[in-house]
């Protein structure tokens, strides 16, 4: 099978701060290592975007070396959506929400040329419904319904700041987009949604092939974890790493309103001051709703950390709270911690996204803050109790998360439908709904 990996990311091996470019980079690499498959790597640019950095120009030559086909890029002219708001709203098409869905000739051309069986599109949500119309066997690797981050953001913002006559407008937008997001992603044959409760959604949406297909990350240290949070580790005061990423990103804003107005409190009760220190990484501002409760000194914003990985190797505990709220996802950040060797401790739920997760086993998973609190102070209370769980989520990485391990999944549902044969029918009667 000839398979081409069509990105809007630049392939960038070993960062740990851009999760779309590792992801990009790892795929394809572990795809070219799958028997009975030749992997050619396609990326498609918007006019003005900057060219490759060295970082991003090493990375397609690792690709190369790995046996990858660089194709030369695509680059399409900037444009904007068609229609009035109006039109929108009354009837809704693919066009007035993803401007770049006409283009499927010219990325399909490019991939005639190299003569493609298929394409998969990577972590990307223009790019995506761009590639729909390409007719051959598709596999859209992918993340959160493109309606669900701006519901949920719009939800929060009128928790935030109470109702407004935009908050309708945007929601009927939003209702909107979900149709025609689900129209498009139909046009896939495949689709691995990396968070188990989104997959679930696809499914109950009408698509013939949704599922949960496990996200990936790197390993940068191996074994090497233990000794570097050996010598990092400090007895006290209790570090607690609660967050990573931008400040404003969704998922962040939720989990760290629900860590300030509900876990803090709850760990105050139980652990004196100067007793735990919680770290917030991350760039950025928070709304001044948010950022309050966490003021006090027992929570300290770092903002960028240049190394990341040092910090949450000094960290006794690696704290996530976004899947406490109503927006539940997956997240790379488990995983990253787990490559080091971390304590996760989290809501419950996040197994609705991730179902490797799992309490006592791999991270020490809260029914509501008061848990969480508790399984907080229990960590800190027991070293065996921490190495454990770190250990075993470091083994379940391996087991599950490793870009080998993905990519042959990835293989085996391509070749599976390719082998079905008709795989152009199905994409023909779904786009004439």
């Amino acid at each position: 099978m000839r398979l081409v990996i069509v990105a809007s990311n630049w392939p960038f091996p070993r960062h740990t701060v851009r999760a779309a470019n590792v992801v990009v980079f790892e795929l394809t690499r572990a795809l070219a290592a799958q028997t009975g498959m030749m992997i050619g790597f396609l990326k498609v640019s918007l006019e003005g975007e900057p060219r490759a950095d060295a970082d991003e120009v090493a990375g397609l030559a690792a690709l190369a070396e790995a046996g990858v086909e660089i194709l030369p890029q695509v680059t399409l002219p900037v444009r904007k959506t068609k229609g009035s708001p109006f039109i929108k709203l009354l009837d809704p098409k693919p066009e007035h929400f993803y401007p770049y869905v006409d283009q499927g000739d010219v990325i399909a051309q490019a991939l005639a040329t190299w003569n493609a069986d298929a394409l998969m599109v990577p972590w990307s949500e223009w790019l995506t419904a761009a590639c729909s119309a390409v007719p051959v066997l598709k596999f859209a690797y992918y993340g959160n319904p493109d309606h669900k981050t701006g519901y949920m953001r719009t939800m929060h913002d009128r928790k935030l700041n109470g109702w407004s006559l935009g908050y309708v407008r945007l929601r009927l937008g939003l209702s909107r987009l979900e149709h025609v997001h689900n129209h498009v992603m139909r046009r896939y044959e495949i689709l691995g949604d990396v968070a188990a409760n989104d997959a679930a959604y696809y499914a109950r949406r009408g698509h013939p092939n949704a599922f949960y297909i496990q996200n990936v990350w790197i390993d940068r240290f191996g074994e090497g974890w233990r000794e570097r949070r050996r010598a990092l580790e400090q007895r006290a005061p209790l570090v607690i790493i609660g967050n990573v990423g931008k400040l404003g990103g969704t998922a962040n804003r939720y989990g760290l309103e629900y860590l300030g107005r509900e876990v803090l409190p709850e760990l105050r009760k139980r652990m004196a001051p100067g007793t735990f220190r919680i770290e917030i990484l991350g760039s950025g501002e928070l709304e001044p709703g948010i950022r309050a409760p966490l003021e006090g000194p027992d929570v300290v914003f770092r903002g960028f950390v240049p190394d990341i990985d040092e910090a949450m190797l000094a960290a006794h505990v690696f704290l996530c709270t976004n899947n406490a709220t109503p927006f539940k996802v997956g997240h790379t950040r488990y995983l990253h911690a787990w490559t080091l060797g971390s304590c996760v401790i989290a809501h419950r739920d996040v197994a609705l996204s991730m179902p490797e997760i799992r309490h006592e086993e791999n991270a020490l998973l809260g029914r509501d803050a008061g848990d969480i609190a508790d399984l907080i102070v229990r960590a800190w209370q027991d070293d065996a109790l921490r190495n454990r769980i770190g250990s075993a989520g470091w083994k379940t990485y391996l087991m599950n998360f490793r870009a080998e391990t993905v990519a042959a999944k990835i293989a085996g549902q391509l070749k599976t439908i390719e082998a079905a044969g008709d795989h152009t029918k199905l994409f023909h009667s779904v786009t004439e709904e």
